[in-house]
């Protein structure tokens, strides 16, 4: 079963949630190192998972972390985190026991990533690697799982290496800086997102439509910079890798977080920006980038009805997880976020007015797609 391409059109939306009258805040969440958990599972629910059906009950055993260890939600070996799924079916962060294969055996990467999704705390960002041990003299299993810890605004890709944040400085220099690193950021996250559809095959139009927000963004990232230098902020270096070859699966879990969630919230706050920063060259500089953003948004959701396409039940249980797991993230982030006079010059909303946003995107648009 496929999802339509958009439930509700971004423009109309925007100016209604804006009538009434987001963005990171530059908080340096982004800096802090990729995190590593060990699950260890016995041979009965080795078994169970490696035929995609998580094991009923829990063992009451907690995973052993190696790393930092803040935001892994407690999850046992054997049921669900808070932040997880519910063995019923129900949960919000992770697959439930329905989405599972059925009794089809599943090749070592499906299994270990199955066994980290379900396993994952909503604070927690998007699976960088997995791996699956040599069972020990007992038959018992480890399972390596190496997640990042992600802040939300705008799209960055598994090529993108550095996250933006800013040491020293007031908060609004801190969301500026962090704005010129994910713009710039979107323009490499587009060209190997585009390489990377290519060779999977997709079509053309979407292609098409990536090379040209790649464009979009060196504006983006021109007209940031020069407002960043304008106000003395200093601008973060962008590290980029060797952009990967990654499974579809791999791409629409990206794209679910970072387009579905990330760009289309960033497309919103830069509607707002355009409406309320103090500066008529910054409302100038928003309203432009919020025109695009809101096209960059849309084709997130086309490119996510295009990849959900392409992949079986149990993998779609996966994608609809972790973009409701990056929504629970952002509505986090946002309920902390403080009111400061100079991200309101910027025009970010404040507290009160990002959770009204947010609770209408979320009620016409994220809640209506899981």
């Amino acid at each position: 079963m496929t999802r339509t391409v958009l439930l509700v059109p971004l423009g109309p939306l925007f100016a209604a949630l804006l009538s009434g009258c987001p963005t990171d805040t530059g908080q340096s969440c982004g800096t802090n190192p990729p995190r590593t958990r060990i699950i260890e599972l016995t041979p009965e629910q080795y078994a169970s998972w490696a035929m995609g059906i998580p094991p009923p009950t829990s063992t009451g055993d907690e995973p052993t972390t190696d790393g930092d260890t803040s935001g892994t939600g407690g999850a046992s070996t054997g049921g669900a985190s808070t932040g997880g799924a519910s063995t019923g079916g129900g949960g919000t962060g992770g697959a439930s026991t329905g989405g599972g294969t059925g009794g089809v055996m599943l090749d070592e990467q499906e299994l270990c990533t199955l066994i980290c999704e379900w396993q994952k705390s909503t604070e927690i960002g998007d699976l960088i690697s997995c791996s699956v041990g040599e069972p020990d003299a007992e038959g018992d299993v480890s399972v390596e799982c190496v997640e990042p810890v992600l802040c939300l605004g705008g799209r960055l890709h598994a090529c993108i290496r550095s996250r933006g944040a800013l040491a020293t400085g007031s908060r609004a220099a801190a969301w500026l800086a962090r704005a010129v690193h994910d713009e710039a950021a979107s323009v490499s996250a587009f060209v190997s997102l585009g390489r990377e559809l290519a060779a999977h095959g997709a079509p053309a139009e979407l292609l098409a439509a990536l090379d040209a927000a790649a464009l979009d963004e060196v504006r983006h990232a021109e007209a940031v910079r020069g407002l960043a230098d304008r106000l003395g902020v200093p601008v973060p270096t962008l590290e980029v890798g060797e952009p990967p070859v990654r499974d579809l699966l791999a791409i629409a879990v990206e794209n679910a977080v970072e387009g579905c969630v990330g760009e289309t919230w960033a497309a919103l706050s830069a509607a707002h920006q355009a409406c309320f920063a103090a500066d008529a060259e910054v409302r100038a500089i928003f309203a432009a980038i919020a025109a695009d953003e809101a096209r960059h948004a849309e084709l997130a959701w086309a490119l996510d009805a295009w990849l959900i396409g392409q992949l079986h039940p149990a993998e779609r249980a996966l994608v609809a997880a972790a973009r409701r797991r990056a929504t629970l993230r952002l509505a986090a982030v946002l309920e902390d976020t403080p009111d400061d006079a100079g991200l309101a010059a910027l025009g970010l909303p404040d507290r009160s007015t990002a959770g009204r946003l947010f609770a209408g995107l979320d009620g016409a648009l994220w809640s209506q797609a899981a």
